[in-house]
């Protein structure tokens, strides 16, 4: 009888008992806490190289588009002001190409020069399909700059049971169209013009 009294009273006493609880539950959220502050870090950081990668399109366009002639030394040196943009991160995954599309008498966009930073150009007088608006008659030109950024997150995640979280890589484009502003259409001097 007495031992049944007295684990009668431990097991009050254990149910009582609250030394250790704020512990126990901060063990318990932990991993919670981890995967929710590291994905917020995570999101953000790709937010920004999502933002840095459309930024470099719009300037490497915004450039080309101010001047009369260019040459690949030139849009050589206008990428690497574009990976400049993209510090702190790297920009070793980012790819780019800027291309002159013309608009000819049937009402197509085609290529006139195009040239490639780790990417492959366009060819010469390949047909692209622009926004409705941008190209109105034949002969306008408009300057067409896309970027690749291959986002590979720092976090490589993996929850038992659940599979890997973070560990694909994350893939931005932007294209970004700019109209010439001192001349008719830019152009491209010792351009290769692949067929």
């Amino acid at each position: 009888m007495q031992m049944l009294f007295s684990l009668r009273h431990f097991g009050n006493r254990f149910r009582r008992n609250q030394d250790g609880v704020a512990a126990v539950e901060f063990a318990l959220l932990l991993p919670l806490f981890l995967v929710l502050y590291i994905g917020v870090i995570e999101f953000t950081q790709a937010f920004m190289v999502q933002r840095r990668a459309s930024h470099s399109a719009s300037m490497m366009a915004d450039i080309v588009a101010q001047a009369g002639t260019v040459t690949p030394t030139q849009l050589s040196d206008f990428f690497a002001v574009g990976g400049l943009i993209m510090v702190p991160y790297s920009s070793e995954p980012l790819e780019g190409t800027v291309t002159s599309l013309i608009l000819n008498d049937k009402g197509e966009a085609r290529v006139d020069w195009s040239y490639g930073s780790k990417a492959t150009p366009l060819k010469y007088n390949t047909v692209v399909p622009v926004p409705a608006g941008i190209l109105e008659k034949e002969g306008d030109s408009v300057i067409l700059a896309e970027t690749v950024y291959k986002y590979n997150s720092p976090f490589d995640i993996s929850v038992p049971g659940f599979g890997d979280f973070l560990s694909d890589i994350t893939t931005f484009k932007r294209q970004f169209y700019l109209r010439p502003r001192e001349v008719a259409s830019v152009s491209c001097t010792s351009c290769p013009r692949p067929k």
